[in-house]
């Protein structure tokens, strides 16, 4: 047993000698790069951006066991320092590494050291060889394995590696995340705290550093699930992390699925779930106003209320659906009959009271009410997953 420990982790300092702030491929960094090794540039961890958001956990919540981002940040590099000089060194230790994890009759302490191994060999530059891609690639299964495990230290620590991958390959990390996600995504409901966390804090940075469009049906169809805790982690999290970090980088296609997802959040049971799901749709609106007023047409009037306080009591500048303007538009027409009959010709003056005011309320509601050619024209009444109004898909 001991033998089986040294093998595993043979060039590992003692635990209790930890350098978790410097990067073993830093001294390497003045050699000459070695055969099948390849330059990366750095990366550094981006961390939240208030310690106030829904990923700050509560000092009850971290008294049971809960963690979140910053924990995980922190966790990165606490791991035993290593060095790896070749291709071939890299591969034999990611090999030593699945042969444990893939075993769940393995001792537990070893799988938590086998997961620590690949944050060290992170460390040591291992994403700077051309074989790492396809080592990762035989690592999902192992990776897999581990979020599921019974022991939450075992969970917690796959969490914080796929936390890590994701944080230094970004968008490259997009198959593996897409992988895991639906296992991340089953610990939130988790009654043991450090498990439910570690599934939501691994979540939430892959979100913001993996801009991949296949994760967001994966998303947005747990905003659905019968669990509470599934879908409130969903419109307090996911969903905002969605709206305001991934916008830019996935293609329209998954606008009608997203509409429709901000549509059931307003009509959620849980009232956390309602008030983020109306924040997400003012963000969502300076995306796609377009879009966001269709879907404030088809809500019932409560509910058009709620987004409209919702919108007042905030600190938001997205300015108020167009059927909301009616007050606005009274006061530009003040200023515009202002501006005629101040006209110094008078050509333009003449008495108020030979209006109409049925025929100029009817013909500003044909001006109002008639729609400019689109093809976001009929978003609103499409079916969750219905792509066809939203114009040619982009395939990136």
């Amino acid at each position: 047993m001991v033998f089986f420990i040294y093998s595993l982790y043979v060039n590992f300092d003692d635990e209790d000698s930890v350098d978790g702030g410097r990067s073993c491929s830093s001294a390497l960094s003045s050699k000459a790069p070695p055969s099948g090794r390849r330059t990366v540039a750095a990366v550094s961890v981006r961390r939240p951006s208030s310690a106030t958001g829904p990923g700050k956990i509560s000092a009850k919540d971290a008294a049971a066991g809960a963690v979140d981002e910053e924990d995980f940040i922190k966790a990165f590099e606490e791991v035993p320092t290593i060095q790896i000089h070749s291709n071939r060194e890299m591969e034999d230790n990611l090999s030593k590494v699945r042969e444990v994890l893939s075993d769940d009759k393995n001792d537990w302490e070893h799988r938590v050291i086998a997961l620590k191994k690949v944050r060290s060999l992170l460390l040591a530059g291992a994403l700077e060889y051309d074989s790492f891609p396809q080592q990762l690639r035989l690592l999902e299964a192992p990776l897999k394995l581990s979020a599921k495990d019974l022991r939450s230290q075992v969970v917690r620590e796959a969490c914080i590696t796929l936390g890590y991958l994701s944080t230094l390959m970004g968008n490259k990390f997009d198959h593996c995340a897409e992988t895991l996600m639906p296992t991340l995504l089953n610990l939130v409901p988790n009654s043991a705290k450090v498990m439910a966390t570690s599934g939501m804090a691994a979540i939430r940075l892959i979100l913001r550093h993996t801009h991949y469009s296949r994760l967001i049906p994966i998303i947005t169809s747990n905003c659905t699930s019968k669990s509470v805790a599934v879908r409130r982690f969903g419109f307090l999290a996911a969903v905002p992390e969605v709206v305001s970090v991934m916008f830019p980088y996935y293609p329209t296609r998954h606008v009608a699925v997203l509409t429709e997802t901000i549509k059931k959040g307003i009509h959620d049971a849980d009232s956390e779930a309602r008030s983020v799901a109306r924040k997400c749709y003012w963000g969502f609106h300076g995306h796609y106003s377009r879009e966001a007023e269709h879907l404030f047409q088809a809500l019932e009037s409560t509910y058009q209320k709620a987004l409209q306080s919702h919108l007042k009591g905030s600190d938001s500048i997205v300015s108020l659906p167009q059927s909301d303007r009616s007050s606005s538009s009274s006061q530009e027409r003040k200023m515009v009959s202002s501006r005629v009959n101040s006209n110094p010709g008078g050509s333009l003056q003449r008495s108020r009271s030979d209006i109409d005011v049925n025929a100029a309320a009817s013909a500003k509601s044909c001006l109002v009410t008639v729609p400019s050619a689109s093809p976001f024209s009929s978003a609103a009444a499409l079916p969750p997953g219905s792509y066809a109004s939203l114009g040619k898909p982009d395939t990136h």
